[in-house]
């Protein structure tokens, strides 16, 4: 999610609309004071199975920006993912940067994660015995399909995903359509409020 905040290319159709119903007032003053505060809101609503637009809480213009369903959303990612299954070959035969020395740069990353294995020198002494040669090999001997099948294979996965991070993006989408973009002060809150919101997303995400 992250761009518009990340949220653009989720819209079903991005356009600028001239003219939007207003927030009651009440709604108003808590997206001015706390838009994480309202974005929650909008979340839990849509947790419980309620429409926000519906309760008349946030405008129902038609041609405010929507975010695509979680069906199509998960559809074109699996369908973008399939057609670049030879690109996916192309790029990995032949990488922009070395893949060695980009993993072992990221070594600090690594380190939470796999603790023990940096104790024992274990991602190190096996890393260094990996070449350019032994990868294109593997890939030859695998193919293209192997890529395009795993990500066929968890067509189950990306759909529960997408369900999730679907009504997420949608609260993210209405409240910073619902800021003033008048000014530039106004312009600048809305990208900083994005931020903040892709932040909350994360953590919900994460379970926090």
């Amino acid at each position: 999610m992250s761009g518009d905040l990340c949220i653009a290319p989720y819209y079903e159709d991005p356009v600028n609309f001239m003219e939007k119903e207003k927030l009651s007032p009440e709604m108003q003053a808590l997206l001015d004071n706390d838009p994480v505060a309202f974005f929650l809101g909008l979340t839990k609503l849509r947790e419980q199975g309620q429409d926000p637009v519906e309760l008349g809480l946030i405008p129902g213009n038609p041609v405010t920006k929507k975010v695509k369903s979680a069906d199509r959303w998960a559809k074109e990612q699996i369908t973008g993912a399939t057609a670049a299954a030879t690109d996916w070959e192309t790029n990995v035969k032949n990488p922009s940067r070395n893949p060695i020395e980009a993993a072992l740069a990221a070594n600090d990353k690594r380190v939470d994660r796999l603790k023990k294995s940096i104790d024992e020198k274990k991602w190190e002494k096996n890393l260094g015995k990996v070449t350019q040669a032994d990868i294109n090999a593997v890939v030859e001997k695998l193919g293209s399909s192997v890529f395009s099948n795993g990500v066929e294979a968890r067509t189950a996965k990306i759909n529960k995903r997408v369900s999730e991070l679907q009504p997420l993006a949608q609260s993210v989408s209405d409240t910073i359509q619902a800021m003033s973009d008048k000014t530039d002060g106004d312009r600048e809150k809305r990208l900083l409020t994005a931020r903040k919101l892709m932040i909350e997303v994360g953590k919900k995400r994460a379970g926090a």
